[in-house]
């Protein structure tokens, strides 16, 4: 008999209790316990933050019993109960500042009746502060933050109401300081680290765990812990679907794995879909399907050209961590923080890393929100026809290609081509390819430039040049100036270039032109559309 799978449960007591499986994570809570005091970390949505933030609830008020047969059970971890403050802010309103001030004053309100204190002031800075110090004369305080910048990323599209909230945030949290001797453990959890709240200017010592080579596992599941702990699993759909356990382990790497959170490279797997993969016995794109972040697609909707620099893109580590000013966010840090993007490449010399997607599952899924956000196309229509449009590719019948892109840039609304540059068209050919299930590298850098879209094959490599208002020709031409085929020449594979141009007053593909390549850089042969261009 297989132990039940925890899907959706965030309460470490139901999960042991309840006879779930639990992926052992109790060597961490006990290093942070007994090595520091001030902690905060950033993961995605769903990736097991809240299940944490309950286990170290429970090791913290002293229930031993629970982890019999957890890895601090055999540790000498003293077991002593401290009194605990837990403030879950996905579970306090927050549509505006009154609404996050009077939830935060019910909850302190809670907590107070729940030790049988009674708190007073004349605001909540000073309610929470008297219940802190009432609190710690039987023992140091506690304080466990979930999700706290919920009041900020939820209002994002109402900036004077994020900016609202983030202030009141700041003064919350600017409550903790000057309290340390009264305080025995603060563990806050986010998706996004907002420099501006008091809570990382105010806590001098809060030591950031979110890119520590040390606890790059602490959520998410590591390959071994999916042998390990799932193994039951692995082989009942092995069986079922007539497949070895290499071929499970393999589709569960291609969609779940691959989220990287520091320079050391230890990958994890997402825990929520690989739940439910378990579950389902078959990969598909449950964590997108569970809710994308609105403030991410609000983003996304106002820099479409931002979207083709995503993969491949550089940065540094502080432009990942940190968020300094609400209103005007770097995409890239934001989507490394809400888990679309990973760490790929590490520069060490420099301290610069590499972003990419990090598996299948939310390469797709990103995709589909250019598609249905740009082009008003669905995911599956542009994936069925998708076949028939590779074939053209594939065969060099570039007049067809086209004439099927083009379809789909009809649809596109009128007002997203208001002073649309070579970037928002660049996006949607992009994220149309992606739809067809053509893997695509944008802004592939050579030593001389950057190649603007790259499609690769077993035996055959496109290179995509982009024009806008000029001509086919000149597309190419710049192509073959910066000699973008040599850094594929030698691979025995066929090269083929293609250089098309948009038309803005009709909004499509106006022009093409290609030349054929042989693997040693010869060229095969010259393509152009009819109604070509000349520069």
């Amino acid at each position: 008999m297989l132990k039940k799978l925890p899907v959706g449960l965030q309460s470490i007591t139901e999960i042991i209790e309840g006879g779930y499986i639990y992926v052992d994570k109790t060597k961490y809570a006990l290093e942070l316990i007994e090595n520091g005091k001030y902690y905060f970390m950033s993961r995605p949505r769903r990736f097991g933050k809240s299940l944490f933030i309950s286990t170290l609830k429970e090791i913290l008020s002293g229930n031993k019993t629970l982890f019999q047969e957890c890895d601090i059970a055999k540790s000498d971890y003293d077991w002593k109960a401290y009194p605990i403050l837990h403030f879950d802010f996905s579970q306090i309103p927050s549509r505006t500042p009154e609404m996050l001030e009077q939830g935060l004053l019910e909850r302190v309100q809670e907590m107070a009746s729940f030790y049988n204190i009674s708190v007073e002031g004349s605001s909540l800075q000073f309610r929470l502060e008297g219940l802190i110090k009432q609190l710690s004369k039987s023992g140091k305080v506690v304080f466990l933050v979930d999700e706290y910048d919920k009041p900020i990323v939820d209002n994002l599209m109402r900036m004077d109401v994020a900016d609202s909230n983030r202030d009141l945030l700041r003064s919350f949290f600017g409550t903790l300081k000057g309290l340390d001797e009264y305080l025995k453990l603060v563990f806050v959890t986010g998706i996004s680290k907002f420099s501006q709240v008091s809570l990382f200017s105010g806590l001098n010592n809060l030591e950031i765990l979110t890119m520590e080579p040390t606890y790059s596992t602490l959520m998410g599941y590591t390959k071994e812990e999916i042998k390990t702990f799932f193994g039951g699993y692995i082989q009942q759909i092995a069986k079922k679907r007539n497949i070895t356990l290499q071929q499970v382990l393999s589709e569960l790497k291609e969609w779940y794995n691959g989220y990287c959170f520091t320079e050391d490279r230890q990958l994890v797997y997402n825990p929520f879909s690989t739940l439910l993969y378990f579950k389902k016995g078959r990969p598909c794109g449950y964590w997108f399907s569970s809710g994308t972040p609105s403030f991410l697609i609000d983003q996304i909707q106002n820099r479409p050209t931002a979207a083709v620099e995503l993969s491949g893109a550089k940065v540094k580590r502080s432009q990942l961590q940190d968020i300094q000013n609400v209103a005007k966010m770097d995409l890239r840090a934001l989507m490394w923080q809400t888990g679309y993007l990973t760490i790929c490449g590490y520069d060490e010399e420099i301290d610069i890393f590499e972003l990419d997607f990090p598996n299948r599952e939310v390469r797709g899924a990103f995709f589909d929100i250019l598609l249905q956000e740009f082009e008003e196309a669905l995911p599956a229509e542009v994936t069925v026809h998708g076949a028939n449009v590779r074939k053209h590719l594939f065969d060099c019948n570039f007049d067809q290609f086209f004439k099927a892109i083009n379809s789909y840039y009809a649809k596109i609304p009128y007002h997203l081509f208001t002073s649309a540059k070579e970037g928002f068209y660049h996006a949607v050919l992009l994220s149309l390819l992606e739809g067809m299930s053509l893997k695509v590298r944008a802004e592939d850098p050579t030593n001389i430039g950057r190649i603007d879209l790259v499609i690769e094959t077993s035996e055959m490599v496109y290179i995509f040049e982009l024009k806008v208002g000029q001509t086919a020709d000149i597309a190419i031409q710049q192509a073959e100036l910066n000699k973008y085929c040599e850094k594929y020449c030698h691979q025995n594979r066929k090269i083929v270039l293609i250089g098309l141009n948009f038309n803005p007053d009709t909004r499509n593909i106006s022009d093409w032109t290609a030349k054929s390549y042989s693997s040693s850089g010869a060229v095969l042969q010259s393509l152009r559309s009819l109604h070509a261009k000349t520069s």
